[in-house]
């Protein structure tokens, strides 16, 4: 099976796991007149123009930011060159950010983002976001510090290291026996005529196929047999890795939970091709075309899982 690429994924920076070790290399590093810092506003990025596309905006850091209360982030290097993300707050206006440059929000940006930018903003927001959440410590309460760089944090009184966390989420679409249909979901507070793949969270002591077969079970009613993976992509929102399988239909008796799921179908490939073949502006308002569903946009693997299967490439 080939690799897929999906959006927020392929970050090119060297995140310098080996070197970040030694506080005087980063502090060398945060001193570079060439480093580079990627100021977030309230989890939102700096982004310009370039071409048809979108880059993110970096600037070198202000002189007088104040890097105690807002320390930067090592992300890594980029040709020798490091990396670093910092909340803006470090130098309100301070920074010397392209005349063009504005700050968006990363979902509305993803689509037109450059594809390696995307990468390093999936990680920056992420990575930024659990420093922000985890100032104190979850043994005894006392602050906590960031060290090499935010790789991670150690408390100021016990021995406690805490690091960032990513949450595994499996989203899987099924095919029935005849492998002529595939079976979606939605949500109750989706749009309109919104229908997606099934997913959850990774329990504790599951397995990927594991939580495949639970979570389809859990939310249709469906035997999830045959499970295998397609592709993965990291999802900053804040911090999930979603792991996209496959599986094949043990049963074809729809029995889904109302608690979590406000519909669940199986769709023909007519179906599917019919609602990818729609304008990506109509989908998800009112008014649909005839027949056509709501499906995910290309930012999400949702989208490349049922696109894969409608095509034949699965």
């Amino acid at each position: 099976m080939p690799e897929f690429r999906n959006i927020f994924s392929g970050n090119p920076l060297d995140r310098e796991a080996a070197r970040r070790r030694d506080e005087s290399w980063v502090t060398e590093r945060l001193d570079d007149p060439d480093a580079l810092f990627l100021p977030l506003r309230d989890l939102t990025f700096p982004m310009h123009q370039e071409g048809e596309g979108m880059r993110l905006a970096w600037s070198p850091l202000p002189s007088d930011a104040d890097v105690e209360r807002h320390p930067p982030l090592l992300l890594g290097t980029s040709d020798g060159t490091a990396r670093f993300a910092i909340d803006a707050a470090a130098a309100p206006d301070r920074f010397a950010l392209p005349e063009d440059a504005t700050f968006m929000d990363l979902r509305a940006a993803a689509p037109v983002l450059d594809a390696d930018d995307a990468g390093i903003a999936a990680q920056a927001r992420s990575f930024l976001d659990w420093h922000q959440r985890h100032g104190f410590c979850a043994v005894c309460g006392e602050p906590t510090r960031h060290v090499q760089g935010g790789i991670y944090r150690t408390c100021t009184v016990c021995p406690a290291e805490h690091f960032p966390r990513t949450d595994p989420v499996v989203i899987t679409v099924v095919i029935d026996t005849e492998r002529e249909r595939c079976l979606l979901g939605r949500q109750a507070s989706w749009p309109p005529g919104m229908f997606s793949a099934l997913a959850g969270f990774i329990d504790h002591g599951e397995s990927i196929e594991d939580a495949v077969r639970r979570e389809v079970a859990e939310e249709s009613g469906i035997e999830a047999v045959n499970v295998r993976y397609h592709s993965s992509q990291p999802w900053p929102f804040p911090s999930s890795l979603m792991i996209g399988c496959l599986a094949d239909a043990g049963s074809s008796e729809i029995n889904y939970d109302e608690w979590e799921m406000d519909d669940v179908q199986w769709f023909t490939r007519d179906e599917i091709d019919h609602s990818l073949g729609q304008p990506a502006a109509q989908l998800g308002e009112p008014g649909l075309p005839e027949g056509a569903l709501s499906l995910p946009g290309p930012m999400a693997i949702a989208h490349t899982l049922i696109t894969a299967w409608a095509r034949g490439d699965v």
